[in-house]
């Protein structure tokens, strides 16, 4: 655990750096490819010479245990379900505000949402088809858990999040506290959910340890659900989720690593860095290694392997080595960035926005194919919504073509109807680009 180490103290005002929060305002919105976004190593070890491994950013400053992250409590949850737990201090909503009917309907201050006509009864009959084709109580032991369709019925970790996040935001409880009863009775020992699950039951082969990605999703979607439900049952679990993350994914200058048991400490996956949730998670735990050195870090590696047309590979190094195209794990990057800048206005998501949103609008939304060079060259043929979904959430700045074609894209269920994978990021990318992907917190 890294809290046992001995980490310097970096110069405060970095760590405790927060971008520009525009918030929100309510607003009326006018083929074929197999799944991926699992951990490419399937549990293995991680990529790049053992030389190459040191840290090349600010190492964390040193925030305690835990359970006193950064010399205070960690938030203001109180016990696991005794009531709301908001706190002003944070300057979030935090076990408190809710229920918030769907649909959400909000326009991020400085993004555009989609002119579909009913956008958000679209992303909705997205959500319910997705819901009855992989979401089952089969294998689940009296939970719930979101199969994949093409991969023998198997449960990966990041679409318990993907279900999480979604049912969140639309209102639906029990299939919430279905994944959730699923994920906890899957947790290793860290706290964080073993990644492959076989259709009975079991952990697979390779499949022991957690993927920091579906992790962070899920963290996400308890703080979410904390105040979608008024419930600090929920908001203690997303804090011990969190700390679990920062003590066991967090590489020592910063870098989110792969997951809490495999890919060693120096390759880092660009599509799960996710900033705009950091910063939400340093107020929850009351640690600002979140939205300081780990954001500050991670922003350094996408912003060296971006390329020119923000391209980024699905696997780097600590010391930006590019290992692969863009492909079926990159392809989330555009969503999880796009995100930071409309949330928080942050510049660096700007900047990286300003390579790949020019770069699939010029292609078209329906042009877009499912794998790229760095350099832009196409290295496939099929079109789906794992790649057009988060292109065009990247269009909801300043690139409304692309955002609107993405979307009918969507709403046309075109591509790749059925496959797990696609249609789980057509749902999330859908609900972002029609104002329904919101932050709960933001009072």
């Amino acid at each position: 655990m890294r809290n046992s180490y001995t980490l310097l103290l970096v110069g405060l005002g970095a760590v405790l750096s927060w971008a520009c929060d525009s918030g929100e305002s309510s607003a009326t919105a006018a083929d074929g490819a197999g799944s991926a976004g699992m951990p490419a190593a399937s549990g293995g070890s991680g990529a790049g010479s053992p030389g190459k491994g040191g840290s090349a950013g600010a190492p964390l400053a040193s925030a305690g245990s835990s359970g006193s992250a950064a010399g205070g409590n960690p938030g203001s949850g109180g016990s696991s379900g005794s009531g709301s737990a908001g706190a002003p201090a944070t300057g979030l909503l935090l076990g408190t505000g809710g229920p918030f009917a769907y649909p959400h309907d909000k326009k991020p201050g400085t993004c555009s949402l989609t002119t579909a006509a009913n956008a958000s009864g679209a992303a909705q009959a997205a959500y319910n088809g997705w819901k009855s084709a992989l979401v089952t109580a089969d294998g689940a032991v009296g939970a719930l858990r979101v199969r994949r369709n093409t991969d023998n019925d198997d449960t990966v970790s990041e679409g318990i999040g993907y279900g999480m996040i979604a049912a969140v935001y639309m209102n639906d409880r029990p299939t919430f506290d279905g994944l959730l009863s699923y994920a906890k009775a899957h947790f290793d020992a860290n706290g964080l959910m073993n990644w492959h699950i076989g259709s009975g039951g079991s952990v697979l082969d390779g499949g022991m340890g957690s993927a920091s990605d579906a992790d962070e999703d899920m963290a996400w979607a308890l703080v979410m659900a904390s105040d979608q439900w008024s419930s600090a049952a929920y908001l203690a679990d997303a804090k011990a989720m969190i700390n679990a993350i920062y003590d066991n994914s967090i590489a020592g200058d910063g870098m989110l690593k792969p997951g809490d048991a495999w890919g060693g400490s120096t390759t880092m996956f660009p599509d799960y860095f996710a900033p705009s949730y950091y910063r939400v998670f340093a107020k929850v735990v009351s640690n600002p290694n979140w939205s300081g050195a780990i954001v500050d870090r991670n922003y350094a590696i996408l912003a060296a392997v971006s390329g020119d047309h923000g391209l980024v590979p699905d696997k780097t190094t600590s010391s930006y080595d590019i290992t692969g195209n863009y492909s079926y794990d990159a392809c989330r990057t555009p969503w999880r960035i796009t995100m930071d800048y409309c949330l928080n206005a942050e510049p660096r998501a700007l900047a990286y926005l300003n390579k790949i949103a020019p770069f699939f609008d010029q292609i078209g939304a329906a042009n877009i194919v499912d794998g790229y060079a760095p350099s832009g060259s196409q290295t496939s043929n099929y079109h789906n919504m794992a790649f057009i979904g988060p292109a065009g959430v990247a269009g909801m700045v300043a690139h409304q073509t692309l955002l609107d074609g993405a979307f009918a894209f969507g709403a046309a269920n075109s591509g790749d109807a059925t496959g797990y994978y696609p249609q789980s990021l057509r749902v999330l990318t859908m609900l972002m680009m029609s104002g329904n992907f919101v932050d709960f917190t933001r009072p």
